[in-house]
C-alpha cells in the first residue's frame, strides 16, 4: 500500500509538469522516465516489485516502449519465472540489442554525459551510467549463476550483464539452435544479405539427349552475378564453361581449308531470369529461363596481317535454356541448390560446320548452387 501511495504521488507530480501555448496538458517524458527508473531501481534493489507493472505500464502508455523499459520487463518475467519469450522477441524486433551495445560502449567514455545529451531519445531518456544499469547488471549476473534459465533467458542475461562479446560467442554455439533470439537474428541477417547483389557459383554435368552425338557427358562450371534474392524476379549475368571430354572430332571449314578438329571447351555468356515460385524458410523454388551466346572452341586461329591481333574461328550459336532450381539456406548467408535444365543450342546455324550435331536439344543437371551476397544494393 505504501508503494502504491508513493506511486500515486509521483504520477500526480509528473502530470503537473508543463503546458503548451494552447494550455493543453503534455507529458515531459524525460522527467517521467527519470522518476520511473529511480523508483524501479530502488524496488529492484530491495526485491519489492509489487507496483512494478503499474509503473512500467504507465511510462509506456505515456512515452512508448524503450530499451530500458523492455529490459526491465524481461528481467521481471525471468525473476517471476514467467514466460519471457514474447518480451524477448519484442526487444529484438525493436533492435534494442544495438541500443544496449551502444549504451555500454558510450558509458565507458569520458564524455558520456555529453553523448547522452545529444541522444536522449535514442537512450529512452535514461542517462548513461544510471543506477538502474548497475542494478540490472548485478541481477543478471546472479541469475546466470543458476541453472534454471531457458536458452533465451540465459542469452539476454549475458547481454544485460554487459558482456556483449560473450553474448556473441554463446549465440554461435549449437546449444542455442532453437533459441528464438538466434532464429530471429539469423533471419534478419539473411534478409539483409538478400537485399544485396550476389554471385552464384555453378557446377554440374551436361549430357546430350541424342544417342549419337559429338559431345558426351561433360562437366560444367560457371559464375554469375545476380540481382538481390529478396526480389521475386531475379536476373543473373555471367559466364559458364563446359569442358568437352571424351568427345568426337568434327569437320569445320576455316582459313580456306576443311579442318578436322576436337574441341576442348565451350563457353556460354549471357543471362538468366528466374522467378520465385515458392519460398519458405527452408526451400526456394525458381523456374529459370536463360538466353545467351555459346562459342565452341575449335583451336583454329591466325594473326591478322601486319598485326599481333589473333582472329579465332569457333562455332558460335545461340544458347537457350529452361529449367527449375531448388535452393535451401546454409550457414548465415549462403544457399545450396540443385537444378535441372533443358538447353537448346542450334550449332548448325554456323555455315562453316560440316559435321552433324544431334544435340540441338540437350540436358544438363546442375549439381549444386552456392549463393553469397557481396555488394550492398
Amino acid at each position: 500500500m505504501r508503494l502504491i501511495f508513493i506511486l500515486t504521488l509521483v504520477i500526480i507530480r509528473i502530470n503537473s509538469f508543463g503546458q503548451n501555448n494552447n494550455s493543453d496538458k503534455i507529458t515531459d517524458c524525460e522527467v517521467l522516465t527519470l522518476n520511473v527508473v529511480n523508483q524501479l531501481s530502488k524496488q529492484l534493489e530491495k526485491n519489492q516489485l509489487d507496483s512494478f507493472d503499474i509503473i512500467i505500464d504507465y511510462r509506456i502508455a505515456e512515452c512508448s516502449i524503450s530499451e530500458c523499459t523492455q529490459r526491465l520487463i524481461i528481467l521481471k518475467k525471468i525473476l517471476d519465472k514467467d514466460d519471457s519469450k514474447n518480451a524477448i522477441r519484442t526487444y529484438f524486433e525493436n533492435d534494442f540489442q544495438h541500443v544496449i551495445r551502444h549504451r555500454i560502449e558510450d558509458s565507458k567514455k569520458i564524455n558520456y554525459a555529453y553523448i547522452y545529451s545529444g541522444s536522449k531519445v535514442y537512450y529512452g531518456y535514461v542517462p548513461l551510467r544510471h543506477s538502474i544499469d548497475t542494478v540490472v547488471q548485478k541481477i543478471a549476473l546472479d541469475l546466470l549463476k543458476t541453472d534454471k534459465l531457458t536458452p533465451d533467458a540465459k542469452l539476454v542475461c549475458i547481454m544485460f550483464s554487459g558482456d556483449i562479446e560473450r553474448f556473441e560467442k554463446e549465440i554461435r554455439s549449437h546449444g542455442y539452435k532453437e533459441s528464438c533470439i538466434k532464429q530471429y537474428l539469423l533471419k534478419k541477417h539473411r534478409d539483409n544479405r538478400d537485399s544485396w547483389l550476389a554471385y552464384t557459383i555453378y557446377s554440374g554435368v551436361y549430357r546430350p539427349m541424342g544417342s549419337n552425338d559429338i559431345f558426351t557427358y561433360s562437366p560444367m562450371f560457371g559464375l554469375t552475378f545476380s540481382s538481390p534474392l529478396r526480389n521475386k524476379l531475379i536476373v543473373e549475368l555471367g559466364i559458364k564453361f563446359r569442358i568437352n571430354i571424351n568427345d568426337d572430332s568434327f569437320n569445320y571449314y576455316a582459313l580456306g581449308d576443311m579442318n578436322n578438329v576436337n574441341s576442348d571447351v565451350s563457353i556460354f555468356f549471357g543471362g538468366l531470369v528466374s522467378y520465385k515460385m515458392y519460398e519458405s524458410e527452408k526451400l526456394i523454388l525458381l523456374p529459370k529461363f536463360g538466353i545467351g551466346l555459346e562459342s565452341v572452341d575449335t583451336g583454329i586461329s591466325k594473326k591478322k596481317d601486319n598485326s599481333n591481333v589473333m582472329t579465332y574461328h569457333n562455332i558460335e550459336t545461340n544458347h537457350l535454356s529452361l529449367g527449375l532450381a531448388a535452393m535451401t539456406p546454409v550457414f548465415r548467408k549462403n544457399y545450396l541448390g540443385l537444378g535441372v535444365n533443358y538447353h537448346f543450342c542450334p550449332y548448325q546455324l554456323d555455315d562453316n560446320l560440316y559435321s552433324d550435331f544431334d544435340n540441338n536439344s540437350s540436358f544438363a543437371l546442375r549439381l549444386n548452387r552456392l549463393k553469397e551476397a557481396v555488394f550492398p544494393f
